[in-house]
């Protein structure tokens, strides 16, 4: 019995040690935050331009500088909305041209990219507008120019006299 007690004994000390290695690291502190879009505009809260006591022929040009000031890149557009014509018909918001020109960042000064224009329509047929992409802190400047076509000497545009158009433009930025 006292063999039987020593092959256990000598047995359960061999299967109990068992030689394991083992070796443990850590990486503390990861952290993870969500990124910011955002974007400011030179003349919120105000008119883009306005162009008063317009005759056949004549055109107004007004800026306006865009700029991504989020964290992250996002996808641009310009829409109309809100359009008001007095009086409804003849609709001087479909009469007057609208171009505007993506003259990119006002602060290039070598190497700078071309003009762009980005939509060039009536006034009242302008939609929604993509932009494309700007990168965290990229800046565009926008050249909006109405033009009051010409309809020939014929009278055509009498019917326009003492009218007028009002629209909002609204920039919007999605990441």
């Amino acid at each position: 019995m006292v063999g039987l007690v020593g092959v256990l004994a000598a047995t359960g000390i061999a299967v109990g040690s068992g030689a394991n290695f083992n070796s443990t690291s850590a990486n503390p502190s990861n952290v993870f935050s969500a990124g910011t879009i955002s974007h400011t505009n030179s003349k919120s809260g105000a008119a883009i331009l306005t162009a008063s006591n317009m005759k056949a022929g004549s055109s107004s040009t007004g800026t306006v500088d865009i700029k991504n000031t989020g964290s992250v890149s996002g996808a641009f557009t310009l829409a109309s909305s809100n359009i008001t014509n007095t009086p409804t018909s003849p609709a001087l918001s479909g009469k007057l041209t609208l171009t505007i020109v993506d003259k990119h960042d006002p602060a290039c000064s070598t190497s700078c990219p071309a003009d762009t224009t980005v939509y060039s329509g009536t006034v009242g047929g302008m939609g929604t507008v993509d932009l494309g992409t700007y990168a965290a802190n990229e800046t565009h400047r926008y050249q909006f120019t109405v033009t009051f076509p010409d309809g020939g000497s014929n009278g055509a545009d009498n019917a326009y006299q003492g009218a007028s158009s009002s629209i909002e433009y609204d920039f919007t930025a999605t990441a």
